[in-house]
């Protein structure tokens, strides 16, 4: 068999890039059909939780809340509290030391109200009669302000009128409740200024006292709750002006 010159020079080439190409065809296929199947990232993955746990505000307890009506050692209810309806303390309990159950029902509204004739008297409640305190306080003070100053007034004079040689008798009336000041005026022999002086001293001396007995003599009837049980009653006899005190302890 003759082998041609021109024909092995024109093949063997040829099968040489042939041969050369595969291992790099074969290097190509194994390259993409690994990145076939890499799974491809996912746009719509989660990000990750940047987010921390924020911890308890300072003082609030952890675990589960105590039971309705099981508070903490140490709790007082506020003032003014009161249990629900059909409320009964949890076994073991016990009121604080020095706390006092009151007996009996507790009394409710003000001690002393007005009253009016005719009035429907509340529940709990009794008519009784009391001194008119405004005018028994606003006369005492009236007359007890006006009398110790007359009798200042009269010291004063006095000891004067006897200092330049006088007996100071003239003025010693002023020591007399309520007439005192009317007599001083002609002892004294007062004239303009020093007649108004007495005149006003005397006249309020006078309202004072009526004011007080006003107040003893016409006292005015009030609403006094059943658990008050002292009282002040005016005394008006023939021969007896006072206050009397009443009550059982």
């Amino acid at each position: 068999m003759q082998i041609h010159p021109g024909q092995g020079a024109s093949t063997h080439p040829l099968r040489a890039l042939l041969a050369s190409a595969a291992p790099l065809a074969a290097l190509l296929l194994s390259t993409s059909s690994a990145f076939a199947q890499a799974p491809a990232p996912s746009s719509t993955a989660a990000p990750p939780d940047t987010a921390q746990a924020q911890p308890a505000p300072y003082g609030t307890p952890y675990g589960a809340p105590a039971p309705y009506g099981q508070q903490q050692p140490g709790y007082y209810p506020p003032p003014g509290y009161a249990p629900p309806p059909g409320y009964a303390p949890p076994p073991g309990y016990a009121p604080p030391p020095g706390y006092a159950q009151p007996s009996g029902p507790v009394p409710i509204g003000p001690r002393i109200m007005n009253y009016e004739e005719g009035q429907t008297i509340p529940e709990g409640y009794r008519v009784e009669p009391r001194a008119r305190r405004g005018l028994v306080i606003g006369g005492a003070v009236t007359f007890g302000v006006t009398y110790v100053l007359s009798a200042m007034v009269g010291l004063v004079a006095e000891s004067a009128d006897r200092s330049l040689g006088g007996t100071g008798a003239s003025y010693m009336p002023l020591y007399i409740p309520l007439a005192g000041p009317f007599i001083t005026i002609g002892t004294a022999d007062a004239k303009g200024g020093g007649v108004f002086v007495l005149m006003v001293d005397g006249l309020a001396q006078v309202a004072g006292a009526a004011m007080f007995i006003g107040g003893l003599a016409a006292p005015e009837k009030k609403l006094v709750r059943n658990d008050v049980s002292l009282s002040v009653k005016p005394i008006v006899t023939a021969d007896t002006l006072g206050l009397g005190v009443s009550g059982s302890l």
